[in-house]
């Protein structure tokens, strides 16, 4: 199998926050949850697809760390595939979350957050920058949460300048079981909607299965994922 290695950063999910909610992505966007002080989680996503032609390999790795008001550390690597990536990288930036305080808002779960990475290139690009934001909300009776935002960032992480929407969706089926989503709009290497359940191990431990639909040819190829979180340190029970 040809081993191909587009960059694509869009590995992580943070679907219940009293468990794993130091996670900074819902699948590819960010999430709305950060890690409490102290808290440090790292995943680790593979994507594959041996039946597209010339076949499709990649990974991804992810770290956070709280350090309290609402606002947590990031560290990741991507691009380290064989045969080696043009666009390896190793990006490091910040998240803050800011409540709305009111009681429609704590009712809704109504959040905006804001956050910054700045990726490292391997292969002689510099550095770059990936700014966004976004807001979300949990509607009460189904626990559904939506989330939209905008997102602007670099050749580092996009392959190109890009501007995107990101959109967001999470559904609880059980108390383990549940349904997550999300898509960035645009041309770029990000530029994909990835469908998938995710599975709460333990309280600790999350895994995600799931299928990514790129949004057309120059934005890479379709793929199946999995990947595995685990959190250490604070935990919220």
């Amino acid at each position: 199998m040809k081993i191909l290695s587009r960059v694509n950063l869009l590995t992580l999910s943070a679907f219940f926050p009293a468990c794993l909610s130091a996670q900074s992505l819902i699948v590819g966007i960010p999430s709305a949850d950060v890690a409490h002080k102290g808290e440090f989680a790292l995943a680790h996503e593979t994507q594959l697809n041996r039946f597209q032609s010339g076949g499709y390999w990649n990974t991804f790795s992810f770290a956070t760390y709280g350090v309290g008001k609402n606002t947590e550390l990031a560290a990741s690597k991507y691009g380290f595939s064989l045969p080696g990536s043009g666009n390896r990288a190793i990006g490091l930036g910040l998240k803050s979350m800011y409540p709305i305080p009111s009681t429609f808002a704590q009712k809704w779960q109504l959040k905006l957050t804001g956050g910054f990475m700045i990726p490292l290139s391997f292969n002689g690009k510099g550095a770059g920058y990936w700014v966004y934001g976004n807001g979300s909300l949990r509607v009460p009776r189904t626990r559904t949460r939506l989330t939209v935002g905008p997102s602007h960032g670099t050749r580092q992480i996009f392959g190109r300048q890009a501007y995107s929407t990101m959109v967001g969706f999470e559904q609880p089926l059980t108390k383990r079981w549940g349904i997550v989503s999300d898509w960035f709009s645009g041309t770029n290497d990000l530029g994909a909607a990835i469908f998938a359940l995710s599975f709460q191990r333990d309280p600790r431990t999350l895994i995600i299965f799931g299928y990514k639909i790129a949004n057309n040819a120059r934005s890479g190829k379709p793929a199946f994922m999995v990947e595995v979180a685990r959190s250490f340190g604070h935990h919220r029970r």
